[in-house]
């Protein structure tokens, strides 16, 4: 080798251990700063036709990184966020519902209104008796009330932190963005961008904890970012997340595809050419903080809110609803039918006709629900928890007789006559040729105090002003939100002695205990179909026990979920963490490996410039001769 290429050869290798040197001296420095990778310098050396090394390139720093542990880490991130916000939330619901042993919990506080009427049956003239029923009755309905509202200011907390979540998620977009473009540029010119594709990942790993995230590279080191399901985040240029949050939310203030019935808001995806979609209405969240309140907000919570609910409608059904059989109404044989006065139905009140079919011999069910708003007609079938019934509104607004036509025109095909003569409504079957009829009840809601053919009494009201509560579904659905509005009937409030006197024409006797026999035989005896929209039984199977026997299912049910939770949290937690641990292996700084390169490199240093010392004695030497 002439001394030329040897000198060529040592500042070359110079120049690479200087360059070699500043990285591990970056690592070593860097090393417990978070995000950091550990660096390497790559040269490749280029040699002329004479085996003579011409140059050597040291430019390209690569960053040791394990690319699918990232990859799973950052899926595993938004599953993490995700549950730990269901966490969070499944936690305060359980606190809020309390435990079956919790003295403040909404299942002891009907324990003790259901021991109050107990005592109610056995000292019904005792006046601090019944004045203990109905501070019993207040407690259970301001637990009621207090846990609508601690539902709703859960599902506001939610409302707003989707906005302050989608806000954060422009922003890291917008910033990802930004370090593409130079990230881009930097690669045009052979600079080193490994310190901006470590800011980069920062920026990629808080986005995948808020919105589920796949990421792409490109061969020009700029990166796309879309959902899991698809929806483009960023591509050349970044997508921007809209909401439009409301300010206030309420039981009845719910996600829905119609922005005209919608009264939460929703997340809107527009690209950069302008066109928008609504990520809510396409399912386009599946995970991350946002999926999480999201689906606190319009699902988890709201079912919490069904449960209170069903409890408050059951439990003043309950107390107040009777049934009344349908008499003979003297048709003539082979012919049946029975004759059901109407005078006392109200809105959201229902008829029952059971019938056996003739064609097939099964035994079939017809509900008719007093429906006096046209636009919430036709009812479904799930207007009833009985999934075996079939449904139909009945609009009385037009009188007695256009009630019975719209009957008549519904049990079309099934054989059956309706008539009216004023408000006694006649059915009758056509004699076994189609159908035979078994019966016909309805099931009224006592509104007054005095007796109504039934010791049934509406201890609890809508509201304040004693509304009374009979399910009614004009305008919206008098269930919804109710939980937050059920109060002590004031009427029974300014006499507590109708907890016992049910009849004033022949008044009852002050130790009569019929009245409250009933209403604890009402929450404890009789047995009770369930909606299942709130989330207990099934459609096919739904829920059938007592009040207190549906109380007491929803707050072990609310316990078991937070403990699956709980259980999933710490599950997921192990996966996350361990997944960040490969990560961070993967990328570490090893100080006792980067202190060993360090002497190393200046040895190989101290030796490239020896070379050069060498080099230039000689050069003196030939020079002098």
């Amino acid at each position: 080798m002439g001394l030329s290429s040897a000198l060529n050869t040592a500042l070359y290798g110079l120049a690479f251990n200087q360059r070699q040197l500043d990285v591990t001296a970056a690592n070593i420095a860097s090393a417990d700063t978070v995000g950091y990778t550990k660096k390497s310098v790559q040269a490749s050396v280029a040699y002329g036709r004479n085996g003579q090394v011409i140059g050597v390139v040291s430019d390209q720093i690569n960053r040791h990184l394990d690319a699918n542990a990232q990859r799973e880490y950052r899926s595993s991130s938004a599953d993490m966020s995700y549950v730990e916000l269901m966490q969070s939330y499944a936690s305060r619901v359980d606190s809020l519902i309390g435990s079956l042993e919790d003295p403040g919990s909404l299942n002891k506080v009907m324990a003790q209104f259901v021991s109050d009427l107990s005592a109610l049956t056995t000292s019904p003239e005792d006046y601090t008796v019944r004045l203990q029923v109905m501070q019993s009755a207040k407690a259970v309905a301001s637990e009621l009330n207090s846990a609508t509202a601690a539902v709703q200011q859960m599902r506001q907390e939610a409302e707003n932190q989707i906005g302050d979540t989608v806000g954060r998620v422009n922003e890291l977009i917008r910033s990802v963005s930004d370090i593409n473009k130079e990230i881009v540029t930097q690669k045009a010119g052979y600079q080193s961008t490994a310190d901006l594709e470590d800011q980069r990942d920062r920026y990629l790993d808080e986005l995948s904890g808020l919105i589920d995230i796949n990421v792409r590279e490109d061969p020009n080191g700029s990166v796309r970012i879309y959902t899991t399901g698809g929806m483009s985040l960023l591509d050349v240029y970044p997508s921007e997340l809209r909401f439009d949050g409301r300010a206030t939310i309420s039981a009845e203030a719910q996600w829905n595809e119609d922005p005209a019935q919608r009264k939460t808001g929703t997340i809107t995806l527009v690209s950069p050419g302008g066109s928008t979609i609504d990520m809510i209405a396409n399912k386009g969240l599946h995970s991350g903080r946002l999926g999480a309140l999201v689906d606190m907000r319009d699902n988890y919570l709201v079912e919490v809110q069904d449960q209170l609910d069903e409890i408050a409608s059951q439990l003043s059904l309950a107390l107040s609803s009777h049934n009344v059989a349908g008499t003979d109404a003297g048709a003539t044989p082979p012919q049946q039918g029975q004759d059901l006065d109407m005078a006392a139905l109200q809105k959201g009140n229902k008829v029952t006709l059971t019938y056996k079919d003739a064609a097939t011999g099964e035994d079939r069910t017809i509900t008719f629900i007093r429906v006096d708003d046209p636009s919430q007609l036709p009812l479904d079938n799930s207007a009833t928890a009985d999934p075996n019934d079939t449904v139909y509104g009945i609009d009385f607004s037009g009188g007695y007789a256009s009630a019975a036509a719209q009957m008549q025109a519904a049990l079309g095909g099934t054989g059956f006559t309706v008539t009216d003569t004023g408000s006694v409504f006649s059915f009758v079957d056509d004699g076994g040729t189609t159908s035979t009829l078994s019966g016909v009840t309805g099931t009224y809601t006592a509104t007054g105090l005095a007796n109504e053919g039934t010791p049934a009494l509406p201890v609890f009201t809508d509201g304040l002003a004693g509304q009374p509560y009979t399910g009614a579904m004009e305008g919206r659905d008098q269930k919804v939100g109710y939980a937050g509005r059920i109060s002590v009937n004031p009427a029974l409030l300014d006499d507590i002695s109708r907890l016992v006197v049910s009849d004033t024409t022949a008044p009852t006797e002050t130790g009569d205990p019929t009245r409250p026999l009933h209403l604890l035989n009402a929450l404890t005896q009789t047995s009770r179909q369930f909606d299942s929209k709130a989330g207990v039984g099934t459609e096919t199977a739904p829920f059938n026990g007592t009040v207190v026997d549906y109380l007491s299912e929803v707050v072990s049910r609310q316990s078991a979920k937070s403990a699956n939770v709980d259980s999933m949290y710490a599950g997921q937690k192990v996966v996350t963490n361990n997944l960040k641990s490969r990560l961070d292996d993967s990328s570490a700084v090893n100080m006792d490996e980067e202190l060993a390169r360090l002497i190393q490199l200046q040895n190989a240093y101290n030796s490239n410039a020896r070379v050069m010392t060498v080099v230039r004695e000689l050069f003196d030497i030939l020079m002098n001769a």
